[in-house]
């Protein structure tokens, strides 16, 4: 239940991120967008060391900064999808294929699963599929699926790296991760010619932004050290919040159909904290 808890607050702070990233995304371009989150998300988790500073283990942060590689690659691929196509079909791509990766390792080292949890996935990840196979928006699916998948590619393997470190190294770990993200996303920026900061009127919606990335981030470790499934699998309910910030705020498209899809992956979920 407790990390249940804490995934479905990832979740809705990844929503909100999407609120301010997407604004600063569409004003310059996505990586400009994904280095200043990530450079201000590095900001949220080295504040949050003056409540939970922990003692870290030297494998510990390499695991943090590994995970970041797979946290930068996420978060920039998933802004270049809602660029390019609608969060209806990005969001829930993504969130299939991030929870799968943990969730097969998860099964991989042994840990037991109740079969209400195991229906509960099924049921929700069915949810989400259902959200990418929808006929009625299928002008520009074929790219949010691949842009979608290449993001959940990468929050799974950061996802699935962060199970293997120790709850001592508190949040010392998410530090790493988000500066190695930040080294990651500088040249990367530098090389695409992108602007490393975002432009005027949009420097503190991109500092809101990073804030959410950062929080939900310190939310996500938390829950991990009480219950790796409930987490990850709450944490795969972010779509709903996404979804609801790009019809309201940014005029995607949503269809009945994917409407239903987000309602089973809420069922699924719920069977998952039940079981």
């Amino acid at each position: 239940m407790i990390g249940a808890a804490f995934g479905l607050g990832a979740a809705l702070l990844i929503g909100l991120g999407d609120l301010f990233g997407r604004r600063v995304s569409n004003r310059s371009s996505p990586i400009t967008s994904a280095t200043a989150m990530q450079g201000f998300g590095a900001v949220t988790v080295a504040l949050s060391l003056l409540i939970r500073r922990g003692t870290p283990e030297y494998s510990d942060l390499a695991l943090g900064a590994v995970s970041g590689l797979g946290f930068a690659t996420g978060l920039c691929c998933y802004y270049f999808g809602l660029k390019n196509t609608t969060s209806a079909v990005v969001a829930p791509v993504t969130a299939v294929i991030s929870t799968c990766v943990p969730f097969i390792w998860v099964l991989v080292i042994g840990q037991g699963v109740s079969q209400l949890t195991a229906i509960g996935v099924v049921v929700a990840l069915a949810g989400l599929v259902m959200v990418t196979t929808d006929g009625e928006v299928a002008g520009r699916i074929k790219s949010g699926v691949v842009w979608g998948l290449s993001s959940g590619l990468g929050y799974g393997f950061g996802v699935t790296v962060l199970l293997n470190v120790t709850a001592s190294g508190g949040t010392w770990v998410l530090l790493s991760q988000r500066l190695f993200a930040f080294a990651v996303m500088v040249p990367v920026a530098m090389t695409a010619r992108a602007a490393l900061s975002p432009p005027s009127g949009t420097r503190m919606t991109a500092l809101l932004g990073g804030v959410c990335a950062g929080s939900a981030s310190i939310t996500c470790f938390l829950g991990l050290q009480f219950d790796p499934l409930a987490t990850v699998v709450a944490m795969s309910l972010f779509p709903v919040f996404s979804v609801l910030v790009g019809v309201f705020a940014y005029n995607d498209q949503a269809s009945a159909r994917q409407a239903w899809g987000i309602a089973m992956a809420v069922v699924g979920t719920a069977a998952v904290v039940g079981g």
